[in-house]
């Protein structure tokens, strides 16, 4: 008889995927000289097991919503800084490093986790 813990039900998020975020990301926030990147490592971190549950691009999506409907307000005033970006409805976590350059502001997404209670030095910018 088979067991379903014996599958694993996450699936995992590709380089395509990160992508198309970063291109959603760059056409909500155009307006607002916003400029979306992913590192490397960020792409690492969505995959991570100890992200429970797991992290899906949906929900970045809705948190890059959060973020236009403020007009990226938060973001601007945090320009050439390292903040936490949370999204407190998901538990989500994403230390980036805001570079303003060329009139933009450009948002690096350095890595991300789902964390209650995540604590950092840095700023932190908070959605709801």
């Amino acid at each position: 008889m088979l067991n379903f813990k014996d599958f694993s039900l996450t699936e995992k998020v590709t380089v395509k995927q990160i992508d198309d975020l970063e291109k959603f990301g760059d056409r909500l926030l155009h307006k607002f000289d916003i400029d979306i990147e992913f590192t490397k490592h960020f792409a690492d971190r969505m995959n991570d097991a100890r992200n429970s549950p797991e992290i899906k691009v949906s929900e970045i999506q809705k948190l890059f919503k959060k973020i236009q409907k403020m007009k990226g307000a938060e973001i601007k005033k945090h320009a050439d800084m390292e903040v936490v970006i949370k999204d407190l409805s998901k538990d989500l976590n994403l230390p980036v490093a805001i570079n303003y350059k060329n009139g933009e502001f450009e948002v690096v997404n350095k890595t991300i986790m789902r964390k209650k209670n995540f604590k950092s030095s840095n700023k932190v910018i908070s959605y709801d």
